[in-house]
């Protein structure tokens, strides 16, 4: 497999003002220098730059890099984390100018880790990059009890839950959510997304899951396609 490239965002010199580069942000994200990606953006912000700019065209191409790199195999997760780290930051500072402007969230996620599985790497890079892609994240952790899903997807009207395991003893605890879910009569108001090592295709189709996340980066295309499906309306 080839090595993947930055995928440089056209047009950004006419969204930037004259003399603007953002070679060392993109750079900053990727290699992880979170020190320098928060002082990059701050430079941004003092520059009145709109803030989705400094999201699409400052942080998205040094991120998307790596995110493609670990899909790849090419890196793995401590180098993720250490970029994921770095975006997070950036995205600290523009969250809130984001917020002002109104920008409405592509949906809204839940997602936690099962009863019983104190993991939480993989479903962090997953949150992060949920959150990058424009949802509202609520992310409940680990050792997750199945009321607990079915009481934060209720008060926040999920479109979207998500189920993390990383233990072949804890996987069999996402089927037992799902279950619950259909007892409590909320399985049709969300779409519900499985991950994690021990899960696969085969998994999330005999525990009823709508799909299955090979990767952080799968997993964020596929709720992208999922959040437009139709789904029944929270009460």
């Amino acid at each position: 497999m080839s090595e993947p490239g930055l995928k440089i965002p056209q047009g950004w010199e006419s969204r930037a003002p004259q003399g603007w580069e953002w070679k060392t942000l993109w750079d900053a994200v990727e290699s992880g220098d979170h020190h320098y990606s928060g002082q990059r953006v701050k430079e941004a912000i003092d520059a009145k730059i709109d803030p989705r700019v400094i999201l699409d065209d400052g942080l998205f191409p040094g991120f998307d890099l790596q995110s493609d790199r670990f899909s790849a195999q090419i890196i793995f997760i401590p180098e993720m984390l250490i970029t994921a780290r770095a975006m997070k930051v950036g995205l600290a500072l523009i969250r809130p100018l984001l917020a002002a402007m109104a920008e409405k969230p592509v949906g809204t996620f839940v997602m936690g880790t099962v009863l019983g599985d104190m993991h939480d790497i993989g479903q962090s890079i997953v949150t992060i990059m949920l959150e990058n892609a424009g949802f509202k994240m609520i992310n409940l952790g680990t050792d997750v009890h199945p009321d607990k899903f079915i009481e934060a997807a209720k008060n926040e009207k999920a479109n979207l839950v998500g189920f993390s395991a990383l233990l072949s003893t804890t996987v069999y605890y996402q089927k037992v959510t799902i279950e619950e879910f259909i007892k409590a009569g909320h399985r049709q108001k969300v779409h519900i997304l499985i991950g994690g090592a021990p899960t696969s295709q085969e998994w999330a189709d005999e525990c009823g899951a709508d799909g299955w996340g090979k990767d952080a980066v799968e997993a964020v295309r596929l709720a992208l396609r999922l959040v437009k499906e139709p789904r029944e309306a929270w009460a």
